[in-house]
């Protein structure tokens, strides 16, 4: 009996071993979703081929031959005598439920700084930026929408030229493109992204994108007759470079426009700050200015010329930094007198001190050779009330007429924007004839005090960049960023009277 039991039990495992040695492990994928397993699949090459045949349409629509299974998805192969396994289509409605599909493309992170008001209470702080992320299924996707963008702000063949390293020499006068770059720090990456997010595989898309800093349709305007570039921008908010930026096909302000034809008149938002760096050398004339003589033997009312005025002619020599098209900073390298200008002199019979100013005589406000930075009219959809001079930081500010002083502001330093409401140090001149009144804005110092009477080119400030310009110096720092005169014409108290265009008294 005790032999039986024996063999019995010999048997039981011999036959058991035999089984269990005859069974062959087999190799399967183990399908997981952020660490935990969904399901098991056969193939993971049979499982990428039918989600890439269930795909089809994101592969059209993203130009790709492959889609890759989503973020958190892990497929780890797995050693087993007892499988079990789910079909390919099981697993895929799980993914699809749960996660979106990835395509393999490029992550661009841009790093933009981000202005905020400076006071003094945060003009210690550090400057903020802000991450942009831009997604694209390729490189050269980025990389042609950045070549359009500078196309669209610089001249395509000064562009072609500066980059063949084909520019011609100035001989005698002349530009030269010295840089061009891109003001912000770009980072790539390769990466799988899901296609929830926004994925650019398009340039033309991703140019607008850069250019208005969204993908939705910009506003448009339908031409009628009579209108000409300059009047569309000015009804719209824009300045006529912005205009020429937003619709590329036109080159000048003189290009003739067709009834019905149709324009972008959307304010741009660049993403991106592309600056462009210009050496010049010009012939500029200088205009001759007028000296008033003033003879207490006249009567007043009474006035000769005593000499003619005569232009001269300079050679200036200046850096330009342009960001996204627009002027940002001019520095004066050099100017040569070619031919001395004759002022003008006229004598005036006045029997006492003049106060009232005479208004077939206006004064420039600076010294010369100057720039104009900006002019009057829309800019970046505000109206800018005056006319803004660049001649250099300390340089003289004169009074443009006679007049009485009717208002002061003081004690503004550089960077604060809030300063007596953005305007820095500046000073207000009554001129006690016609309700004209004159406004002198961003001053680095002031001269003269209320109530004091003004004889026109006396010297009343000097330039700075106090209060809101651009570019901004970081407050209260010593960087001359942003120097300029803002000049202002007023017909009525400033801000209570109407303002005109400061060249309509020249």
């Amino acid at each position: 009996m005790i032999f039986v039991v024996t063999v019995s039990i010999l048997s039981v495992f011999l036959f058991g071993f035999k089984l269990v040695s005859n069974k062959i492990p087999e190799a399967v994928y183990n399908v997981y979703i952020d660490g935990e397993r969904i399901g098991t699949v056969k193939s993971k090459e049979d499982f990428d081929n039918y989600i890439n045949k269930q795909e089809e349409v994101l592969k059209e629509k993203y130009n790709v031959s492959k889609i890759y299974t989503p973020k958190g998805v892990e497929i780890k192969k797995h050693i087993t005598y007892n499988p079990k396994i789910n079909t390919n289509e099981e697993i895929y409605k799980l993914l699809v439920k749960e996660q979106s599909f990835t395509v393999k493309g490029i992550v661009i992170d841009i790093e933009k700084e981000v202005e905020e008001e400076q006071t003094e209470e945060n003009k210690d702080k550090e400057k903020k930026t802000e991450t942009i992320t831009i997604n694209v299924t390729s490189k050269d996707i980025f990389d042609e929408a950045i070549v359009s963008i500078i196309k669209a702000f610089l001249d395509e063949k000064q562009y072609n030229a500066f980059m063949e390293s084909s520019q011609a020499p100035i001989i005698d006068t002349g530009e030269l493109v010295e840089d061009i770059y891109i003001k912000e720090d770009i980072t790539y990456r390769e990466a799988y992204i899901p296609t929830s997010e926004k994925i650019f595989n398009d340039t033309r898309e991703l140019t607008k994108y850069l250019m208005y800093s969204t993908t939705e349709e910009q506003e448009t305007y339908v031409v009628k007759e009579g209108d000409t570039i300059e009047t569309i921008a000015e009804n719209n908010k824009l300045n006529v470079n912005e205009f020429l930026i937003a619709n590329p096909e036109f080159t000048s302000a003189n290009n003739l426009l067709y009834e019905s034809q149709k324009v972008i008149v959307g304010l741009i938002n660049p993403v991106l700050d592309i600056v462009v760096e210009k050496h010049s050398v010009q012939e500029e004339v200088s205009s001759y200015s007028t000296e008033i003589k003033y003879d207490s033997n006249l009567v007043i009312g009474y006035s000769y010329t005593e000499r003619e005025g005569e232009d001269g002619l300079d050679k200036v020599t200046r850096k330009y930094q342009y960001i996204n098209g627009t002027l940002a900073d001019v520095a004066l390298v050099s100017s040569e007198e070619i031919k001395p200008s004759v002022s003008k002199i006229v004598v005036k019979g006045d029997r006492y001190i003049p106060y009232v100013a005479d208004l077939s005589y206006w004064g420039w406000p600076t010294n010369r050779p100057y720039s104009i930075t900006s002019g009057y009219g829309w800019r970046w959809g505000s109206f800018h009330r005056g006319i803004d001079i660049y001649v250099g930081h300390g340089s003289a500010v004169y009074a443009a007429n006679n007049g009485t002083v009717l208002d002061v502001g003081r004690g503004c330093v550089r960077g604060n924007t809030s300063c007596n409401s953005g305007r820095g140090n500046y000073i207000i001149i009554n001129h006690n004839i016609s309700n004209y009144y004159t406004q002198y804005m961003h001053l680095n110092s002031v001269n003269v005090i209320p109530g004091q009477t003004v004889s026109r080119g006396q010297k009343i400030g000097t330039m700075g960049n106090t209060g809101d310009v651009y570019p901004r110096p970081a407050y209260g720092s010593s960087s001359l960023a942003g120097t300029h005169l803002h000049f202002e014409v007023w017909k009525g108290v400033p801000y209570i009277g109407s303002h005109m265009n400061p060249y309509n008294i020249y």
